[in-house]
């Protein structure tokens, strides 16, 4: 490319598969390319020709984000230094740009933009009404409902908490009250002596529980992944015929397919195993389910960018398509977590060592009365987890498709 009526800046170019390039972009009067640092070749260059869109998002004095779409949806993002300048040159000599009708008020504002001068923004209220239409009193039954229901549904969780608190009197006390008079820990430090005077340490417990609810949800993650990938993105024959199994699978419960699950591991000789769990924990349907149903969202022309800037198809699954259906496997996480954590497992696991926590801390009931404050100590302990693991990521759990990516 010339030097004569070109423009550079340094910056960084971003490809589709997030990879970040640092060098400089150059663009002349017929094209334009980016140089790597150090380099002589040109790792991206076009003519202006083969452009369909070119966006600018001004980043403060004369840098700002340049998006460059070409007309095969090859996508390329530059943070550039002298980025007004470059997109300017660009814009200039784009003969064939689409023809967008603009407003007096858009044409001021790119102006103001340019200049650098400041954009008058229209202040928000606090409280915005969604519905103006609707009476204030209309509005405050509708809230006073949700505070009912708010409370209805956090009501067992702070019931739980304030009976793991609750000395021995106060639990067998009628009516119970919900929080106690004279919280204690007495609970928590009488059930790790009682779970220390077992010949199986309390660890073992734990960390069987912790290495089946680990192994189980990732393997469960996986092989739901990819497996609804190839539904959602792929024809083949019996596709269809495949989903409908997998749907009609959602109507039994566990306690339909146990004695099913029982004969299957005995013949696979891993009763007593860890895989007892872990195996059918894999093949969960509501995971697949889920995640097929997000990816039909996910636009097509991205998968194909991707396969046309030369990513495989494990890699468009792991770099494109996984990270746009986030809020998903969050959710299947949250399932598969829950299940498998407050999994007893008495029925196929036999060995004491093997044993899961939820198990060992059921055998705390069989110590009568006495050990009714180290119970709601332990039902505190198992549900817990689960309630963190929300907390953690309901923020992404509560996001729609409409955030995850364009649309077709």
């Amino acid at each position: 490319m010339s030097d004569i009526n070109t423009v550079r800046s340094s910056g960084t170019l971003q490809l589709i598969n997030g990879k970040r390039f640092r060098g400089e972009l150059v663009a002349g009067e017929t094209g334009a390319a980016f140089y790597g640092k150090g380099q002589k070749e040109p790792m991206a260059e076009w003519h202006y020709a083969r452009m369909n869109r070119m966006d600018n998002i001004r980043r403060g004095g004369t840098a700002s984000q340049i998006t460059v779409i070409l007309k095969d949806d090859t996508r390329y993002v530059f943070e550039l230094a002298q980025g007004l300048k470059l997109y300017s040159q660009m814009d200039k000599n784009w003969v064939d740009k689409p023809v967008v009708a603009k407003t007096r008020g858009d044409i001021l504002h790119e102006q103001a933009e340019r200049l650098g001068q400041k954009i008058e923004v229209p202040k928000k209220h606090l409280i915005t009404r969604r519905h103006p239409n609707r009476s204030i009193a209309g509005d405050i039954g509708i809230y006073f409902m949700l505070v009912l229901v708010g409370i209805a549904m956090v009501f067992p969780l702070v019931y739980l908490v304030g009976s793991s608190l609750k000395p021995l009197d106060e639990l067998l006390r009628f009516p119970p009250p919900v929080w106690p008079s004279h919280p204690t820990m007495d609970n928590f430090s009488d059930l790790f002596v009682t779970m220390g005077q077992s010949w199986v340490p309390f660890s073992r417990y734990f960390v069987n529980t912790l290495f089946i609810t680990v192994v189980g949800t990732f393997g469960h993650l996986v092989i739901a992944g990819m497996a609804a990938f190839v539904l959602a993105k792929y024809d083949f024959p019996g596709g269809r015929f495949f989903f409908g199994v997998i749907t009609t699978c959602l109507m039994f419960s566990g306690y339909v397919t146990s004695i099913p699950n029982y004969l299957i591991m005995s013949r696979l000789g891993m009763v007593d195993t860890y895989w007892a769990l872990i195996l059918p924990a894999f093949a969960a349907p509501i995971g697949l389910f889920l995640m097929k149903q997000f990816m039909e969202g996910l636009p097509t022309a991205l998968i194909e960018a991707a396969t046309i800037d030369g990513a495989g198809r494990f890699r468009v699954f792991w770099s494109i398509v996984m990270p746009n259906v986030k809020p998903a496997w969050l959710t299947m996480i949250i399932f598969s977590v829950q299940s498998l954590w407050g999994a007893n497992a008495a029925t196929i696991i036999y060995s004491e060592a093997k044993k899961t926590l939820v198990y060992a801390l059921g055998q705390i009931q069989l110590g009568g009365v006495a050990r009714t404050g180290q119970m709601a100590a332990a039902n505190l302990i198992i549900v817990s987890v689960p309630i963190l693991i929300f907390v953690f990521s309901q923020s992404r759990i509560l996001e729609t498709m409409a955030s995850s990516g364009i649309k077709d």
